[in-house]
C-alpha cells in the first residue's frame, strides 16, 4: 500500500460515501451487535473498502468504527429529541491553534441564530461578534430561528471566523486587542462593500452604466445584452458582490472569498433563469464557490458542492453550447474559456475521488493535466509581448487564446482592441441617435430644440420624465447657459465628467451636477446619490450660490455623502479593467491539487471499476 495515501478525513468522506451508496447501515445488524458492539461482519466490510480504495485496512476500520459509534450517537440525540425537543446541533470550526475541531450542543430549535452563536462562543471561545454560522452553504440570519431557516435535528454548522485570532494574541493583551481592532475593521469592510453595491445597483436602475463597463452583462465578445429593469437591481448588486469575493481570492483569503460569492450567489438567485443561461457570469460562480470550498478543506460541502458543479455545467453548456459551437461561431476561438472547463474537470475529479470513485477519479484527472497542459502559458513570451506595450493580462490571454503563438497573440490582442473600440463606438453612435429621437419628440411637443435637450439630460436620458420636468418648469431654465443670461461657468474637462460617470452616473447627468456646483466633484456626487442620479429641476433652476432646500440638504448630509463615496471607491478599487480578467487564471493552483489527487491515487496499479 501507499505510504503518501490520503489524511483520515479524505478516507472517512469516501467510506461514508461508500456506505451511502451501497445502503449500509452500521448501527443494525450485522455490523452491530445486541450490546452495541462491533460486530465480526464490520472487519470484512472493512477489508473489502481497503481493497476497493487503495487504503491501509487500518485506517478504513477506525474509520468505520468511528462512523458507526456517531451512527449510535444520532439515534440517541433522536430519542432525545423526539422526548424532550432538544435537538442535537453538530458544530465543526477551526480552533485559534488553527486545528480542526468538532463538538455539539443540544439545543431548542425555536431560538435564534444569534442565541446560537452565543453558546457556540461559550463551547469555543471565540468573540460571537466575529464569527458567521453557515449550514449547506447558506450563510445564517440572526435574527431568525433556527426552525426558520430549516435546522433540524443532528444538523451541521460550521462556524467561520471573519478573520483568525493570531498565537501571539494568547500571550500579549496588547495584540490581543490589536487584533480585536482589525477583526472589528474587516467585519465593518465586509458590511461597507455590500452598501457600497447596493448603491450603485440603486444607481443602475436609473443610470446609463455604459461608463461602467464592469456593471454591463455583455457577451463574449463584450456586446451589451438588455437587462429587464426588475432584474437590474439584483443583478448589479450580484456582480459587484462577485467581483469583491474574486479580489479576495486573488489575495488567497479564501474565507473571507466565500463569504462575497455565497452573498453574490443568493442575489443572482433573485435574477431569471433565463438571463443566467446566457451568461457565464454564475456559471463561473459556481466553479469559484466550490474552489474555496476546497482550499479551506470543507469537505462536509461535499454534496452541496456536488449540485453547484452540476449547476455549473449546465450553465456553460447553455451558455456556450455543449461542444462549445456556440461560443467559436461568436468569438472565433475557445481557448481563454477552456480554463473553466478545466477547473471544472478538476474539481468533478476531487468529487469523485471522495465518493470513492476512482475509475472515474483518474478519467477526470487526466482530462485536467491535459487541458492544464495545453493551456499553460511561456512566461518568457508574456515577457517578450510586454515589451510591444501590451499588459501582462492581455500578454498571456493572447498566448492562451494563440497556442503560445507570439506573434498569433500580438496579432489576437490588437484585434481585440479594435473589436473593443469598435463596440464602444457603435454603442455611442446609438445612444447619439436615441437621444435624437427623444429630443425631436419634446420639439414635436412645441419645445425649442435646446430646452428639448437639456430637459432630456436633466431627466436622465428618460422621455417621460423630460416631458414632465418640461411641464412644470418654463422653458428658459433649460436653455443653455448662454441664452438663459450671464453667469460664472465654469470650465469642466472631460476628465472631471468622466470621473463622476465612473461611479455609475450617465455622463450627461454627470456633467450637469458639476456645472450646478462649478466643478465640485464631492458636491455633484453628493448631489446625484441623493437624487437618485439625476438632479430635479429645482435644484437645477436656483443659482450654484443659492440655499435651496435639496441644496441645504447636500450640505447637511456633507459627511454621510462622502462615506458613501469613499464606500463605493472602495468597492470600484476591486473590480478589474479587463473583461476577460476571470478567465486569466495562472493555473498554478491546480497544478498542485492534480498533483495531489494523482499521488493519492497511486495506491494501486490496478483501479477497480465502479
Amino acid at each position: 500500500m501507499a505510504t503518501d495515501g490520503p489524511p483520515e478525513n479524505v478516507v472517512q468522506d469516501q467510506v461514508r460515501s461508500l456506505l451511502e451508496s451501497e445502503k449500509v447501515k452500521l448501527w443494525e445488524p450485522p455490523y452491530t451487535a445486541e450490546n452495541k458492539s462491533a460486530s465480526p461482519e464490520l472487519k470484512i466490510l472493512g477489508e473489502k473498502y481497503a481493497l476497493q480504495l487503495c487504503i491501509d485496512l487500518g485506517m478504513v476500520e477506525n474509520v468505520l468504527e468511528s462512523l458507526r459509534c456517531n451512527s449510535l450517537q444520532g439515534l440517541s440525540a433522536k430519542k432525545t429529541f423526539e422526548d424532550t425537543g432538544l435537538a442535537t446541533i453538530r458544530i465543526n470550526y477551526t480552533s485559534h491553534a488553527k486545528r480542526k475541531e468538532k463538538t455539539k450542543l443540544t439545543t431548542k430549535l425555536n431560538i435564534s441564530a444569534k442565541d446560537l452563536r452565543t453558546e457556540i462562543a461559550k463551547l469555543t471561545g471565540m468573540n460571537e461578534e466575529h464569527v458567521k454560522l453557515i449550514m449547506n452553504s447558506k450563510v445564517l440570519k440572526m435574527d431568525r430561528s433556527l426552525a426558520e431557516q430549516n435546522i433540524k435535528n443532528n444538523s451541521i454548522i460550521m462556524v467561520m471566523q471573519i478573520t483568525l485570532t493570531e498565537e501571539e494574541a494568547k500571550e500579549q493583551e496588547t495584540v490581543f486587542q490589536e487584533e480585536m481592532r482589525e477583526q472589528d475593521e474587516r467585519k465593518a469592510k465586509i458590511s461597507r462593500t455590500r452598501k457600497g453595491a447596493e448603491i450603485l445597483a440603486q444607481h443602475g436602475e436609473n443610470t446609463d452604466l455604459s461608463n461602467v463597463p464592469y456593471l454591463e452583462i455583455a457577451d463574449q465578445k463584450g456586446r451589451p445584452i438588455p437587462i429587464p429593469a426588475v432584474e437590474k437591481k439584483a443583478l448589479l448588486l450580484a456582480m459587484t458582490l462577485h467581483e469583491k469575493g474574486r479580489a479576495f481570492m486573488k489575495k488567497k483569503d479564501y474565507a473571507s472569498a466565500l463569504l462575497y460569492l455565497l452573498d453574490a450567489d443568493e442575489e443572482f438567485g433573485k435574477c431569471g433563469s433565463e438571463l443566467l443561461n446566457i451568461v457565464d457570469n454564475h456559471a463561473v460562480l459556481q466553479l469559484e464557490v466550490v474552489w474555496c470550498y476546497l482550499q479551506l478543506e470543507q469537505l462536509d460541502c461535499l454534496r452541496d458542492a456536488e449540485e453547484r458543479l452540476k449547476r455549473a455545467q449546465t450553465r456553460l453548456n447553455n451558455c456556450y453550447g455543449e461542444n462549445l459551437e456556440r461560443l467559436y461561431n461568436l468569438k472565433g476561438n475557445t481557448a481563454n474559456e477552456q480554463v473553466l472547463y478545466l477547473r471544472l474537470k478538476l474539481l468533478q475529479g476531487v468529487v469523485l475521488y471522495h465518493k470513492g470513485k476512482l475509475d472515474q477519479t483518474k478519467n477526470h484527472l487526466n482530462e485536467a493535466e491535459m487541458l492544464l497542459g495545453k493551456l499553460s502559458v511561456d512566461d518568457k513570451k508574456v515577457v517578450q509581448l510586454m515589451s510591444l506595450g501590451f499588459t501582462a493580462q492581455e500578454a498571456r490571454l493572447g498566448l492562451r487564446a494563440c497556442n503560445n503563438d507570439i506573434d498569433f497573440a500580438a496579432s489576437h490582442i490588437y484585434q481585440r482592441r479594435e473589436e473593443k473600440a469598435e463596440i464602444r463606438r457603435k454603442e455611442k453612435a446609438e445612444r447619439k441617435r436615441k437621444k435624437q429621437e427623444a429630443v425631436n419628440s419634446l420639439m414635436a411637443l412645441g419645445y425649442s430644440e435646446k430646452a428639448a435637450a437639456k430637459a432630456f439630460r436633466s431627466a436622465n436620458n428618460n422621455l417621460d420624465r423630460a416631458i414632465e420636468l418640461l411641464k412644470r418648469s418654463p422653458e428658459p431654465a433649460y436653455l443653455d447657459e448662454e441664452e438663459a443670461g450671464p453667469s460664472n461657468r465654469v470650465e469642466i474637462s472631460e476628465e472631471t465628467i468622466n470621473q463622476v460617470a465612473f461611479l455609475g452616473f450617465d455622463h450627461s447627468a454627470a456633467e450637469i451636477a458639476l456645472r450646478r456646483f462649478n466643478g465640485n466633484i464631492e458636491r455633484a456626487v453628493q448631489a446625484l446619490i441623493d437624487h437618485g442620479g439625476y438632479l430635479p429641476s429645482s435644484l437645477l433652476n436656483s443659482p450654484p450660490s443659492s440655499s435651496s432646500p435639496e441644496d441645504m440638504e447636500v450640505g447637511e448630509s456633507s459627511e454621510e455623502k462622502q462615506r458613501e463615496r469613499e464606500i463605493v471607491e472602495e468597492v470600484l478599487a476591486d473590480i478589474p479593467e479587463h473583461e476577460e480578467d476571470y478567465l486569466d487564471m495562472p493555473l498554478e493552483e491546480e497544478r498542485e491539487v492534480i498533483i495531489k489527487y494523482k499521488t493519492w491515487l497511486r495506491g494501486s496499479q490496478n483501479l477497480p471499476r465502479n
